[in-house]
């Protein structure tokens, strides 16, 4: 029986620690102007999207798309939201804006727009723009937009908040004489709440691979542990 105790302990923790390798987690914070919030976002490496134009690349059509590398795709989000302009203290992220893919909105497309861009609209061709990644060593330049650096790209993560709210979060990149900023926008689905270009700070921290590995041989052990006791109360 204590081998295979072990053994399912051991079984257990090899296993997190697998779905660890493939999933984490990055603890988020940010503030500035109205804005402020807490949350943890759930990180993948990216598998980037496929170009939604089918003719990309043909005579006539724009080059095919990708997302860039180094890239990691956020599949989650819990936290608190606050925006002191529209009244919102601590409401509650319920969730993720799925990207959808949108093919190119102008007659001149710049190809190192991202295949993963989305938009959230409140309006007819009206939105604010969205794709879900996560640049844990900073993000590169990918559009004509001209800094780098943040955790999120200029274009950013959408999520809802209670209350009927979507907020973006984008990152500015290091902007001359201002540092690494961020930008938030609040909508409605109707219209433009509230909107900060820059200006923002956001903090983010990814665990390392050795603390999630100590993590799960702890709660190995734990299991281990528990079914010791469970035998010990029924001898």
């Amino acid at each position: 029986m204590r081998t295979a105790a072990i053994s399912l302990g051991l079984a257990l923790a090899l296993s997190a620690l697998s779905g660890a390798a493939s999933a984490t987690t990055a603890i988020f914070s940010f503030s500035g102007g109205p804005f402020s919030g807490s949350g943890v976002f759930t990180i993948t490496p990216n598998v980037s999207a496929t170009d939604p134009n089918p003719l990309c690349g043909t005579p006539g059509n724009n080059p095919c798309r990708s997302d860039p590398g180094g890239a990691f795709a956020i599949t989650g989000v819990t936290g608190v939201f606050s925006d002191s302009n529209l009244g919102i203290v601590d409401a509650a992220i319920t969730g993720l804006v799925p990207i959808n893919p949108a093919n190119e909105r102008d007659p001149i497309f710049d190809p190192l727009v991202p295949t993963s861009l989305s938009f959230v609209d409140y309006a007819p061709m009206t939105g604010l723009s969205y794709n879900n990644l996560f640049f844990e060593a900073g993000s590169p330049i990918d559009c004509a937009y001209p800094f780098k650096g943040t955790f999120l790209d200029v274009f950013g993560v959408a999520f809802n908040v209670d209350g009927g709210y979507t907020v973006n979060i984008w990152g500015d990149g290091d902007e001359p004489g201002v540092g690494l900023t961020y930008g938030v926008g609040v909508t409605n689905g109707q219209a433009l709440l509230d909107y900060q270009f820059d200006g923002v700070n956001l903090t983010a921290t990814v665990p390392e691979p050795a603390t999630w590995a100590l993590m799960l041989v702890g709660f190995g052990g734990l299991a281990l542990n528990l079914r010791r006791n469970r035998r010990l109360a029924h001898a």
